[in-house]
């Protein structure tokens, strides 16, 4: 996974509902996360950037690495009722002092068999709270390609608002996708409410 800056989180911060659980994922993760990432390139090919064959981020190894480092990756998992890791999202800043207003979220998937359940969803509102609470986040920035539809309209009716798209962005085995980018603006207010709303759904 690209090694985008993350701040450190503070605390482990999970969200639970009748059938999945959302948590940060850590080192033991890494062989289950690894599988989840594989899959979902093999599966989905034009919704990532990276290939099977070039993927060398997404090895246990590089992930056991960057999985370690608290501070500049964050990447969380969704688990259901057996304990198998069935979604994944990124979320990371920049290092560069111009860009730390910005959160990046990437590499959002569901396994086929845990969707229309509203996991996708459970993801991305987590992964926007704990932006919220990052010092100086004023919005949080995503990609997605015209491969993965289903995923542009859930990033819409979170608020995201495309502002462009890059023709051909990404191809594979002679298939174009376009590459639409996609940005949710997190005003101060909006961003303690997100805050505040992650608190509300902390098991006591």
């Amino acid at each position: 996974m690209h090694g985008v800056g993350a701040p450190h989180l503070r605390g482990q911060f999970r969200v639970q509902s009748l059938n999945v659980i959302i948590r940060r994922l850590g080192t033991a993760d890494a062989v289950a996360l690894a599988q989840l990432r594989s899959a979902s390139i093999e599966a989905e090919p034009l919704a990532f950037g990276a290939s099977p064959s070039d993927d060398v981020h997404g090895t246990v190894d590089a992930l056991r690495t960057s999985l370690a480092d608290r501070d500049e990756l964050a990447v969380y998992g969704a688990f259901d009722e057996a304990g198998s890791l069935v979604g994944m999202v990124g979320l990371g800043r920049s290092p560069q002092a111009k860009r730390r207003h910005k959160a990046i979220l990437w590499g959002m998937y569901v396994a086929p068999q845990s969707r229309r359940r509203g996991t996708a969803r459970k993801l991305l509102e987590h992964a926007i709270s704990q932006a919220a609470q990052w010092p100086g986040v004023r919005q949080v920035s995503l990609s997605v390609t015209t491969a993965a539809p289903g995923a542009l309209r859930l990033y819409e009716s979170a608020g995201f608002r495309q502002w462009g798209r890059e023709p051909r962005g990404l191809q594979w085995e002679g298939r174009f996708e376009d590459e639409a980018h996609l940005v949710l603006d997190l005003p101060q207010e909006a961003a303690r409410q997100y805050g505040a709303d992650a608190d509300k759904t902390r098991p006591g």
